[in-house]
């Protein structure tokens, strides 16, 4: 299964962080980038098999692939922001986290507004 790789990864580089940090502390937020990286790749093709579920679902239901786009799109702006937030904080920036996550929620208010306006335009015609 994928996920042992994944977790040992994970464990692999938090050792060398943790043993790295001690001497050379920027070092430690290069292996944890690293990791991130990693990581990403091995769960990509995942995230295809999502896309490519979505387009089944928008091709058998009557709804607009422009809704569907939009939810990957909040789905990819959320974990993208919790990362950055959290490579931020093993950083020891936790000031730039909070930003990074602030800014994470104004997009994704800003792109839900698409699917919001839909919605209170059915709930308004149905009125």
């Amino acid at each position: 299964m994928d996920i042992f790789r994944i977790v040992g990864i994970g464990f692999v580089a938090a050792v060398m962080a943790l043993l790295v940090k001690q001497h050379r502390p920027e070092l430690a937020i290069q292996i944890s980038i690293a990791a991130a990286v990693i990581i990403f790749f091995q769960i990509a093709p995942y995230f295809l098999g999502i896309v490519q579920m979505f387009n089944d679902l928008s091709g058998r239901l009557a709804v607009d692939i422009r809704f569907f786009e939009i939810v990957l799109k909040i789905i990819g702006i959320a974990y993208i922001t919790g990362l950055g937030a959290e490579l931020c904080r093993d950083a020891g920036e936790n000031a730039i986290a909070a930003k990074i996550e602030l800014a994470g929620k104004i997009l994704l208010l800003v792109m839900s507004m698409p699917i919001v306006h839909s919605l209170i335009s059915l709930v308004t015609n149905l009125l």
